[in-house]
């Protein structure tokens, strides 16, 4: 399934650059973004930004090609949308930005790339200091975080990967896997190892809690979690 979904990508990537020039240019930014073409940074934080009180969701890390990816995570808490900052760091000597603390809040303007659906963004300007989080996530059901992130896909389908936040699920051990649940009984199949999946059961109490992560259309990857009034990140 996921070959094909690349493969299908791939083949929408050529369609649509064989006809660029018709496309809206919101789209435009998001087939060059996925082709490999780089927007100036200033370019972008030289736009009107947005301020908001940013939660910090979650953090994840990963090493490609000898480059290490860092991709961090925020929900505006008044204008309920997500961002993404990512940070790059091509050897030790060169740190990656940790000063976006998960669990934190944080008020600031931030510079979005341009999309169809705009994600990615740029810190523009921060105001006073970080403060703790409450558990204020935007999705409150499993099926209202299903439906906001295929309207992600449908408006740029090159994403690779969008944040949930749930209010509160239960993770519950099935023969196939680990899945979140809701008490509507509507599941997602979550990316965990064995070890970790037992953790976050232990951390619930089997009571529900409210959980942080990337869902990349067929996987929820953990990234955080608020239980018994604690922000723990994964």
């Amino acid at each position: 399934m996921r070959l094909l979904r690349e493969a299908a990508l791939l083949h929408l990537a050529g369609e649509g650059w064989s006809r660029i020039d018709t496309l809206p240019p919101a789209t435009q930014a998001d087939l060059r973004a996925t082709l490999g073409f780089t927007t100036n940074q200033e370019d972008v934080l030289a736009q009107t930004g947005v301020r908001d009180h940013w939660l910090v969701l979650g953090r994840r890390v990963e090493e490609e090609e000898r480059l290490r990816v860092q991709r961090t995570w925020l929900f505006g808490q008044n204008t309920r949308r997500p961002a993404l900052c990512l940070g790059f760091s091509a050897g030790p000597n060169q740190p990656l930005d940790v000063s976006l603390v998960p669990g934190n809040v944080i008020e600031a303007e931030l510079a979005f790339f341009p999309s169809a659906w705009p994600l990615r963004a740029l810190v523009k300007q921060r105001f006073g200091s970080p403060r703790d989080s409450a558990a204020d996530l935007p999705h409150a059901t499993i099926a209202e975080a299903n439906t906001w992130a295929a309207e992600a896909f449908a408006a740029n389908p090159w994403l690779e990967r969008v944040p949930l936040a749930l209010a509160a699920v239960r993770t519950v051990k099935r023969a196939h896997g680990w899945i979140a649940r809701d008490d509507a009984n509507h599941c997602l199949p979550l990316n965990v190892l064995e070890h970790e999946a037992w953790q976050l059961l232990a951390l619930s109490g089997g009571r529900p809690l409210a959980l942080a992560g990337e869902w990349d259309g067929e996987r929820l990857l953990p990234l955080s979690v608020w239980a018994e009034g604690r922000f723990l990140p994964l």
